[in-house]
């Protein structure tokens, strides 16, 4: 059987990326963990999903986007903590209700995908795809809304050591989002619609880059290169670092 060589493509560059990813997870300290985490999370999943057939690759690649998220969610929160976040309390619990809805979508998708997949498909398994692709839609308008929210200047303390690393965090979150956007809507299409051109596996080459493979590839891009400007955001303020630009 031929092999895939968008499949083959994801493997090299994510077994590469996933290098500098987990160097900046071991980096960003307490703060940015979560998102770190996540980010080598996605990696991983798209170096499992670039080594497997294409029937298993097309489970991996519905609920691939999950990590994604979660690291964008992740790193807004690292940006919010540098910025001089004081109300704790309410802002885990939004990141706690975001981790259960994210969550709920893989789980919906990963069982409807995988029935679909086999023998004896029904219209119930079709209805938790939909359901859950909804679920990851409405993440994602979350995750926008929530990085819209932390421009505000009451988001904000300027004078917080870390202030600088906060906001170039934010950006690179904020330039990802139509990225991941992108990949989203792409997946509800695929999804909902059952195109046999938009399968994000076997449908049409030119479609699977343009709307799947290149969003994911630079929003990683963007969170690698503004982890690695803000790689000591945790030791701002704790001796000798200061406020140099970019670390």
């Amino acid at each position: 059987m031929t092999r895939d060589p968008l499949l083959t493509a994801e493997l090299a560059i994510y077994a590469i990326l996933a290098l500098p990813v987990l160097y900046l997870l071991f980096r960003h300290s307490t703060a940015g963990l979560l998102g770190w985490f996540y980010l080598f999370a996605f990696c991983s999943l798209r170096i499992v999903g670039g080594a497997l057939t294409s029937s298993s690759a097309g489970i991996i690649s519905s609920i691939g986007l999950s990590p994604l998220l979660l690291a964008a969610s992740g790193i807004l929160h690292e940006a919010r903590t540098h910025h001089g976040l004081r109300n704790t309390k309410p802002e885990w619990i939004a990141v706690a209700l975001f981790h259960v809805l994210v969550a709920t979508s893989v789980a919906l998708v990963g069982t409807g995908s995988s029935a679909l997949e086999g023998d004896h498909p029904t219209a119930k398994d079709l209805s938790l795809v939909d359901a859950g692709v909804g679920l990851l839609t409405a993440s994602w308008v979350l995750l926008c809304i929530g990085t819209a929210i932390s421009f505000l200047p009451s988001q904000q303390n300027t004078a917080a050591p870390a202030h600088r690393q906060g906001t170039i965090l934010l950006h690179a979150t904020a330039l990802s989002n139509p990225l991941i956007g992108i990949r989203v809507l792409y997946t509800l299409a695929a999804l909902t619609t059952r195109r046999a051109s938009l399968n994000p596996v076997t449908g049409s080459l030119a479609v699977r880059v343009v709307l799947g493979f290149l969003p994911e590839l630079l929003a990683t891009l963007v969170f690698v290169v503004a982890g690695a400007r803000t790689r000591h955001a945790g030791r701002v303020g704790k001796g000798g670092l200061g406020q140099r630009p970019g670390y």
